[in-house]
Formats: C-alpha cells, structure tokens, sequence
C-alpha cells in the first residue's frame, strides 16, 4: 500500500517510516531539505518531496492511505506539542478527499489527560471533529505522554483511558498507527493508547 506520511519528520514519524517499510508498504512523505529527504529514505521512505513551505499536493498524489501525526504540522508554531495548525490539517484532509484517498489513521495532539481549556488551545481538538464527519474511513488516536524509550508493542487501548500520570513510547505509537492501517476494526474509530500488557494486535481487535 502506498502511505503518504505527513509529520515524518520527527518524534514518531521515524518510527512509522521503518514500521511501514518492514511490513511492505510505500511510504511517501516530505521534507524541507535535500539532507533530511536523504536521512528519511535511509529511515524507510520510498520517496520523499522536497517542500520548504509544507506544500505536500504532488507528493500524496497516487497514495491509498494518510497516517497523518499532528503534532509535526508545518506552521503550527514554536510548541509543536500544544499547538497545530488547523488550517493545514483541514487542508491535507480535503486534498485527500480530491485524490479519493478513503483510509486515514490521525495521531491527535491532543493528550488524554488534558483539559478542556487545554484542548482548545490552537484549535488543536477541531480537526477531529472535521475528520469524524467526514467521509473518511478514519482511525484517530489520542495518547498519554510520549517518551523517548524503547517500544515493547505491549499497549492498552480504550475508549477513555483515565491515568494522568500514563506514557507510551514513540515507537509503540508508531506501531499502533501502521497496525491500524488494516485493521478494519478501527475504521471510523476514536481511542486512547497507553504503554500496557496486551499486545497491540489484541488490544486493537478487542476495542
């Protein structure tokens, strides 16, 4: 399957570009600088596009998916973690619509211990609303804290998970979002992950 990549760049995005490259697919993402594009392709990517300004149309062009990370947008602002650029969000989304892309799996930027003030901060929960009227067969996901510590692909995913003081690994994230690409039981789906004891593959086929 040819997955166009947006946010590879960065925290999980590796992670998925190496997933993704083992398990078959074609990844396709971009980046701003012939040095990253070269650094990604060694991750795993099967083409990377030069952008400097995010512009991404040529290169989800022929894709039949979008795993899309939201806490890497382009132009979201200095805190990429707190803020996200809506703006473009909705624009990738739409552009997958014109190409007739269905499958989308979305990493939200919103954690699952915020509050509701926190989650209005830079729009950053609209885009999962504009994503669950859509026609898309979505999957979205929300974490707890993302660590930079090895994966275990053991993981608990629920509807609601209430633990403040959860984290989860980037690659286990990045694990979970490849796994859920054909995981028809997450189409047009929202859920919480969280580092657990139940493999990823169960704790996907049990939600």
């Amino acid at each position: 399957m040819k997955v166009f990549v947006f946010g590879g760049n960065e925290g999980a995005g590796e992670h998925v570009l190496k997933k993704l490259a083992a398990k078959g697919h074609e990844a396709v993402t971009i980046a701003e600088t012939e040095n990253r594009a070269e650094e990604l392709e060694m991750l795993g990517a099967a083409d990377v596009i030069i952008s400097k300004d995010g512009h991404f149309t040529n290169a989800i062009d022929g894709s039949e998916a979008i795993i899309y990370m939201a806490g890497s947008s382009l132009g979201a602002g200095e805190d990429q973690e707190t803020l996200v650029d809506y703006g473009t969000v909705r624009k990738s989304l739409e552009e997958a619509q014109r190409h007739k892309i269905e499958r989308l799996v979305y990493l939200s930027p919103v954690r699952t211990d915020e509050s509701p003030e926190s989650k209005e901060t830079g729009e950053k929960d609209e885009p999962e609303e504009w994503i669950k009227k859509s026609q898309l067969a979505y999957t979205v996901i929300r974490t707890t804290k993302r660590v930079s510590k090895p994966g275990k692909e053991m993981i608990t995913a629920k509807e609601t998970i209430a633990d403040s003081n959860g984290e989860i690994p980037y690659e286990d994230v990045a694990a979970v979002l490849v796994e859920a690409l054909d995981n028809q039981n997450t189409f047009r789906k929202a859920f919480e992950i969280t580092a657990g004891d139940t493999s990823i593959e169960e704790a996907l086929d049990s939600l």
